[in-house]
């Protein structure tokens, strides 16, 4: 990737000690982990604190100010720090650094444009492979000939990337990325340009996950950094909602169907479950709760309380649609959970229509038969 022709991009990907550069900026500092504690990297140390204060307390909205020379080092020290702390935190830390880095490709993208040499060079610093549709379409073209049009013709997509690589970096659990659902050419997934700032995103959350599990796996070598601001550490880890909150209901209650449990075990594990997920969940919790005898505003109370493990957790808009979705606020509807066949049709339904009821509220102890429906709110 040339630092004339992509300059602003190069010096985003630096800053990221798991990218080429960035790795090539800290082998040149020739710096010992030894050395980490000494009084020369203290403000280097308060700089990856501020970082993981930030980013664990503002989530996917964290916003740093990082000079760029220091940066990739800082960003190091962060993680090495974090693979001390409790691991229901490094998801949401991952999630927010996928997100920094998601924005800050878009700002430049936005400003002064990015080329596709560029994009390319960007996403292979990454360990990931990504051509344009128009290289696509010539290479198939060559191939069997006289389709080079039909390929340029599937607007809006800008760029094409291996399969494999695709299956390796596109967000879980969503079924608007299951490979079904996507154009593929000759082994190549098709992508828009928001298709590819999002499986960026999954890259970086993927690779800043790898770097914190290996710190993790080697943490006697970092005890002397972690020993000196230990209690800095815990004071940031405390803030976190994966860790201040816990449950005060079961994570797996006996007698939940599958299709809840596995996202209930999905959040406890600090994943990201899909739209369609959440609110199944949500709308299940709040019809049981209910049906215990409890009042509804009580009852969102107990259904956030999962969602709190979530590495992109809001307090505020989490509340806000379970108020909703609790017939709490807008048009006072009382949503229930989507029918057993569209679940499965999106594939959360992990025994396949095996358990024998046409939707999950039917668990509920006393609840009536459920004929059909279409009561479901896909913003949630």
């Amino acid at each position: 990737m040339s630092v004339a022709q992509c300059g602003e991009l190069v010096r985003l990907i630096g800053q990221y000690p798991f990218t080429g550069i960035g790795r090539r900026i800290i082998e040149k500092a020739n710096v010992k982990v030894s050395d980490l504690a000494g009084e020369g990297f203290r403000g280097i140390v308060e700089g990856a604190l501020n970082m993981l204060n930030t980013l664990i307390k503002e989530g996917e909205g964290a916003k740093l100010s990082l000079n760029a020379e220091d940066a990739p080092m800082v960003r190091y020290i962060a993680y090495a720090l974090a693979a001390s702390m409790d691991r229901r935190v490094w998801r949401r830390i991952a999630d927010s650094e996928s997100k920094v880095f998601s924005r800050g490709v878009e700002s430049i993208s936005r400003v002064s444009g990015v080329s596709l040499e560029c994009i390319k060079g960007l996403f292979n610093e990454l360990g990931l492979r990504v051509i344009g549709v128009g290289e696509l379409a010539s290479t198939v073209a060559r191939r069997v000939g006289g389709v080079q049009g039909q390929v340029l013709m599937l607007k809006p997509f800008l760029y094409a990337m291996p399969i494999w690589d695709y299956l390796r970096n596109s967000p879980r659990n969503d079924p608007n990325w299951v490979l079904g659902t996507r154009p593929i050419i000759h082994g190549y997934v098709l992508l828009t340009q928001h298709d590819a700032y999002r499986v960026l995103e999954e890259a970086v959350e993927n690779r800043v996950m790898a770097m914190i599990n290996r710190f993790n796996a080697n943490i006697d070598l970092f005890t002397p950094l972690i020993n000196s601001v230990r209690d800095r550490l815990k004071a940031i880890e405390g803030a976190s909602p994966q860790v201040r909150h816990r449950p005060s209901v079961r994570v797996a209650p006996r007698g939940d169907p599958p299709c809840v449990t596995a996202v209930l075990n999905e959040l406890k594990a600090g994943g990201n479950p899909s739209h369609m997920a959440r609110f199944t969940l949500a709308t299940y919790l709040l019809h049981k709760c209910v049906a215990e005898g409890k009042e509804r505003e009580e009852c969102v109370e107990e259904a956030l309380e999962p969602f709190k493990h979530a590495a992109d957790y809001n307090e505020k808009i989490a509340r806000y649609q379970v108020e909703h979705l609790a017939g709490l606020r807008g048009g006072k509807k009382f949503y229930i959970p989507p029918s057993c066949q569209e679940l499965n049709s999106l594939g959360l339904c992990p025994t396949n229509l095996g358990c024998g009821v046409k939707n999950p509220i039917q668990f509920i102890r006393g609840s009536a038969k459920v004929e059909g429906q279409d009561d479901h709110w896909s913003s949630m």
